[in-house]
């Protein structure tokens, strides 16, 4: 048999405890690459599976399987110098990574399916469980690997697989991870404007950026581009690491504000608002994050990108109690009528985000249950069949084949935004109840503009009647007995004004502070 094949199967057998066949010390630092390629190329399917075609490669997730590669390498050494077999390192690190790939594929990949299942149908206790036997299985293929090794007794045994773990597991859980594959973001190359899109809200992205007018607000602050991106990680870590962490036995809110389009101050003022509004008035103070491109903050908030959305989810993920707590997203920016979100901060080369790229950033490791996600963008209603289910509560702003309106410069707030955030939410604290009022109020003032249209020099309307917006829900029983139970712990407060985010920073609201894939292994 080729020794790569003879390999894979030992590590096969050391993932079900059983002992490699393959003698270590004829196995050399050759195959050990060799497997490293094998591991890359499983990473890759397996991400693959879980994400929605078209895919594209990330070149972060290949370190982080290099890295993984070398923690194993190291917890290899260990064991050799434990057992007194130092001659025998390649070969140990070898099988030990082909029973990475293999508990990836066999034990891993499943059980987090299980446990994602089981959260999602209330079984929280369960869940944990799965998690928790995920998370041994690996010190226990260390355990039988070193006892192998050296059959000195359970304890010397034992004593090798606590280091080996450390190393291998315990420390890769700590360590940065990215993904290998997501979707690739597909975005319409040219649309013709529709005559309800009053306020270019339908462009493309490369439209948007030709018609935007130089003089909007967003657009008069120049910066440095380079300094920007590589002061990305640092302003992301600073804002993640300020959260507070869950509440135990309380339903907690984590807030997350993404505003996407950087020509526009509309967009950052609402993303801002929703920080403050949620901060005073709901709770969720120390637990919101706010992602956002506009070259005015550009150094002192985290750009909203798929990246830094995804690594703040993840984060979140972590922070909260998946299956207690609930999660607030709301997307504020242009979208295009094939379900495109404009992402955008000339010049840096940002990926625009469509409903697949939201779904693959919500699929976290532990899955988070109870979200409230709401899009606040032209053909947003395209957004929802994607990121619906039961204990999911979507908003919209627009249908999927309709506009929506105030997003263009001379807004402070779009329609949408005022009516769901600053006046709707500040009369009730039930989300759905503040939907219903919004979706009212912005019927009437879409039927107003329509009234206020003045005639052409031929006294003819100068517009097409306007096809209303017509935000759009989609809820459940579920998702609204546990935000019941999220306003029962409210404390009553007091209505929190919109101001424009410059203006509100003048009144005295504090700033953002300056910034100074898992393995077989579980």
């Amino acid at each position: 048999m080729h020794p790569l094949p003879a390999i894979l199967i030992d590590g096969l057998r050391a993932t079900l405890f059983r002992h490699p066949r393959v003698s270590a010390t004829t196995v050399g630092a050759g195959m050990f690459v060799a497997v490293v390629v094998v591991y890359l190329f499983a990473s890759i399917l397996l991400e693959m599976a879980g994400t929605s075609p078209p895919w594209m490669l990330l070149p972060g997730g290949v370190l982080t399987v290099l890295g993984d590669s070398m923690l194993t390498l190291i917890a290899a050494w260990l064991l050799a110098v434990l057992a007194a077999r130092r001659e025998a390192v390649w070969g140990i690190a070898t099988v030990l990574l082909a029973a990475t790939v293999a508990a990836a594929v066999v034990v891993h990949w499943p059980l987090g399916e299980l446990a994602s299942y089981l959260v999602l149908h209330e079984h929280a206790g369960l869940a944990i469980l799965v998690e928790l036997v995920a998370r041994c299985w690996w010190f226990f293929v260390l355990l039988v690997f070193a006892h192998w090794l050296a059959p000195r007794g359970l304890g010397h045994a034992l004593g090798s697989a606590v280091l080996a773990y450390a190393v291998s597991a315990a420390a890769w859980w700590w360590l940065p991870q990215s993904p290998l594959v997501r979707t690739m973001p597909v975005v319409q190359a040219t649309a013709e404007p529709t005559s309800g899109d009053q306020d270019g809200d339908a462009k493309t992205a490369t439209e948007q950026d030709e018609a935007d007018d130089d003089d909007a607000p967003g657009a008069k602050s120049e910066f440095d581009a380079e300094a920007a991106m590589y002061a990305q990680p640092a302003l992301l870590d600073a804002a993640l690491a300020r959260l507070k962490p869950q509440t135990p036995g309380k339903v907690d809110l984590y807030v997350v504000a993404f505003a996407g389009d950087a020509q526009q101050d509309v967009f950052r003022n609402e993303a801002e608002y929703v920080e403050t509004l949620f901060a005073q008035r709901f709770g969720a103070a120390g637990r919101t994050v706010v992602l956002e491109n506009n070259a005015a903050t550009v150094t002192t908030r985290p750009l909203a990108s798929w990246t830094n959305l995804q690594r703040t989810l993840a984060t979140i993920a972590r922070t909260m109690d998946p299956a207690e707590d609930v999660l607030l997203l709301y997307f504020t920016t242009h979208g295009s009528d094939d379900h495109q979100l404009l992402v955008d901060l000339d010049p840096l080369p940002l990926n625009q985000i469509g409903p697949d790229d939201i779904a693959d950033a919500l699929k976290t490791t532990p899955a988070m249950r109870w979200k409230v996600i709401v899009v606040n963008a032209c053909y947003s209603g395209g957004f929802v069949d994607a990121l619906r289910d039961d204990s999911t509560m979507v908003m919209t702003s627009a249908r999927a084949d309709r506009t929506s309106f105030g997003c263009g410069a001379d807004s402070d707030i779009t329609y949408f935004g005022k009516a769901f955030l600053a006046e709707a939410l500040n009369r009730t604290t039930s989300l759905r109840e503040a939907f219903d009022l919004a979706r009212t109020s912005v019927d009437a003032w879409e039927t107003a503009d329509q009234k206020d249209a003045k005639p052409d020099a031929k006294g003819v309307a100068g517009v097409e009647p306007i096809q209303h917006s017509e935000p759009q829900i989609a809820t459940s029983a579920s998702i609204e007995a546990k935000l019941a139970a999220w306003r029962r712990t409210l404390h009553e407060s007091a209505a929190v004004p919109f101001a424009p985010a410059g203006e509100a920073m003048s009144r005295g609201a504090s700033p953002s502070p300056d910034a100074s894939t898992r393995s077989g292994k579980g």
